[in-house]
């Protein structure tokens, strides 16, 4: 039976909770669903310096709760780091004995098997030139007809659905008369869900990048470790972070 553990970088449980309850309904019935919270960092990350913290969050909170559950660390077992920017996404797949996405690179792949361009919109504007760092590092440049941003971050995007739709509805059109982008991708925990209300409200399909993740991970195998990073001796991190670096993708089939 396989596994999902969606970890949330975000400090704010009750997102968490809204996007197991998600999850739930679109996972097949032999995926079993555990979820975990950073415990230090933004409540909601939106910026330069809370995706660095998050990053470090994602390590430890990871640790913690393998420590907690050392099941969770099994082969059949996939993490999805819940934010659109990937916090720690590299560092944890190269530590960790289970298999590891980001929200932001499933949803690009899941997207990116449609065919056609894809026009991101999320919420906060300093995630612009973030969104764009990433794309581009992780390869899907190509595949990216352009980036818009709402002024207010995800979280508080929630919060007022009348005017997010608006705005969202707003930049939508100008990707797909501007940057003819194919389809809309809705980034970021914060708008999942809200692809529901302005998809009858565009003429191309609009997708959440939480269920496109969801989806690819659903149809998509578990990976198998193939190398065994260095021990790593550390100073000042907890001690369950500390002991994962030290002893390193442990499983015996790594």
């Amino acid at each position: 039976m396989r596994h999902l553990l969606i970890l949330n970088p975000n400090t704010d449980s009750t997102l968490t909770q809204k996007l197991v309850l998600r999850a739930t309904t679109l996972l097949p019935e032999n995926t079993t669903i555990s979820s975990t919270t950073a415990n230090f960092g933004a409540r909601y990350i939106a910026c330069r310096a809370s995706l660095a913290i998050a990053a470090h969050a994602t390590l430890d909170t990871f640790a913690r709760t393998s420590k907690d559950n050392p099941l969770i660390a099994k082969p059949d077992t996939t993490v999805l780091i819940a934010c659109f920017g990937d916090p720690g996404l590299a560092a944890l797949q190269d530590i960790a004995s289970c298999t590891v996405t980001g929200m932001a690179q499933a949803s690009l792949q899941a997207c990116q098997k449609k065919g056609g361009r894809t026009g991101i919109i999320t919420g906060g504007t300093a995630w612009k030139p973030m969104i764009e760092e990433l794309v581009t590092a992780a390869g899907f440049s190509s595949a990216i007809a352009g980036i818009r941003t709402l002024p207010d971050s995800g979280e508080h995007a929630s919060k007022c659905p009348e005017t997010t739709l608006q705005a969202l509805r707003e930049q939508a059109c100008d990707l797909i008369t501007s940057d003819h982008a194919d389809h809309i991708l809705l980034a970021g925990a914060g708008l999942a869900g809200l692809n529901s209300a302005l998809s009858p409200l565009l003429p191309v399909p609009v997708y959440c990048s939480f269920t496109e993740s969801i989806t690819h991970i659903a149809h998509s195998p578990c990976e198998q470790k193939r190398s065994k990073p260095a021990p790593l001796i550390t100073t000042g991190l907890s001690a369950p972070l500390a002991n994962l670096l030290a002893h390193p993708c442990t499983e015996k089939y790594c």
